[in-house]
């Protein structure tokens, strides 16, 4: 009888209880886990998309200071612009601006944005007041002058019809 016991207590191996409290300790790690990794996916996504409309804000300022620094004065100008298969094309849906900034501004940011990416900048009184971005292909060009609504529960995140897109500047955001 000793012997059986002995046995038992030299013999290695785990429970059945203590398998049970294992998994149960890995399903609730994974459950608190997986939304908080997909929660600093969506926010990783949200502060891209704000880097590449401050991107451009920024670079259309600077181009915007070269070009203007003899007293040209640009303001109410709309620029609309798409990427596709690398080349990027800027339109003017209000306002005109010099020759010379048109072909610095695409120049500057022919790097600067992506493939499939659109935006809208809109210039006042010589600055950038504001910029719409996406690279979404749900939204088109004309969905960038729409609402902008901020997403709760981020810094920072604001969409179009339930879309993510990156604002920079003064944009009317509900």
């Amino acid at each position: 009888m000793l012997n059986k016991i002995r046995k038992l207590r030299e013999k290695k191996g785990f429970t059945l209880v203590e398998l049970i409290v294992v998994i149960a300790i890995i399903a609730i790690l994974t459950a608190v886990i997986v939304p908080l990794v997909g929660r600093y996916s969506a926010q990783a996504t949200y502060t891209t998309l704000q880097d590449a409309a401050k991107t451009i804000s920024n670079n259309t300022n600077t181009v915007i200071s070269d070009v203007t620094m003899m007293g040209t004065v640009i303001s109410n100008v709309t620029i609309n612009g798409t990427k596709t298969a690398g080349t990027l094309t800027c339109s003017y849906a209000t306002g005109t601006i010099p020759t010379d900034l048109e072909n610095k501004l695409e120049s500057s940011l022919q790097d600067a944005v992506p493939d499939g990416a659109k935006f809208i900048v809109t210039v006042s009184t010589n600055t950038v007041s504001g910029v719409v971005y996406a690279t979404s292909s749900n939204l088109s060009l004309s969905d960038l002058s729409g609402t902008v609504s901020r997403v709760s529960g981020f810094t920072d995140a604001f969409e179009i019809n339930s879309t993510p897109v990156g604002v920079a500047g003064n944009k009317i955001v509900t």
